[in-house]
């Protein structure tokens, strides 16, 4: 029950993502232009969608690209709609920052956009910050795991009697075991402060 009340709660995010796109996509249709990731082509001003524009940048992450779409548009005669554009932006911030994307964010990404205003951060910040952590004290993990196997190795195949070796080997259980304790307090941190708000933890938490 848990899993499905998840899934149908990541669902419906991917599902408004795709309908604010399948949106975008009948606009350009209509003969007007969504000005993508990159820098506006000066061609597309006078046909430029502001409000659509405002609320894409807003869905990837973006900050505000508004300053270059003027300075583009305005050396060929067109004013953009800032307003619109601003609005726009608004509304993409709401779908952006969320738990749900800030969990996503944080497994692929080392640096947080910083796109969240104050009032919408909370959520998205905490969500990224641990995935983020938590993706990092993985590969630290690895990285000991295989040095710790290497030694074992040594030890046992090689017939390696090396107290050196012996030491580090000593070490590296006692910082594995640390760092787990450390993904412990972690992952149950975060769905303790998920619970608190009457919300289940994501299902691959535990996969850390």
């Amino acid at each position: 029950m848990g899993k499905r009340r998840i899934e149908t709660k990541w669902g419906a995010t991917v599902k408004r993502i795709v309908q604010t796109l399948t949106r975008v996509g009948a606009v350009t249709l209509a003969g007007l232009v969504v000005v993508g990731c990159g820098a506006i082509r000066p061609e597309h001003c006078p046909y430029a969608n502001w409000e659509a524009t405002g609320e894409l940048h807003a869905s990837k992450g973006f900050q505000s690209r508004l300053p270059g779409l003027y300075d583009t548009c305005m050396a060929v005669g067109v004013l953009p709609d800032g307003d619109a554009y601003v609005a726009g932006y608004q509304r993409g911030l709401l779908g952006f920052c969320t738990i749900e994307n800030g969990w996503t964010w944080g497994a692929h990404r080392a640096v947080n956009p910083g796109t969240c205003p104050p009032g919408m951060a909370a959520g998205f910040d905490r969500a990224f910050t641990t995935r983020n952590r938590l993706e990092q004290m993985g590969l630290e993990e690895a990285s000991m795991e295989a040095r710790r196997d290497d030694i074992e190795e040594l030890i046992i195949v090689g017939n390696v009697n090396d107290e050196q070796l012996l030491q580090e080997l000593r070490d590296l259980r006692g910082d594995l075991d640390d760092l787990d304790a450390k993904q412990y307090r972690t992952r149950n941190g975060f769905a303790q402060w998920l619970r608190q708000m009457g919300l289940e933890a994501p299902f691959d938490l535990y996969n850390y």
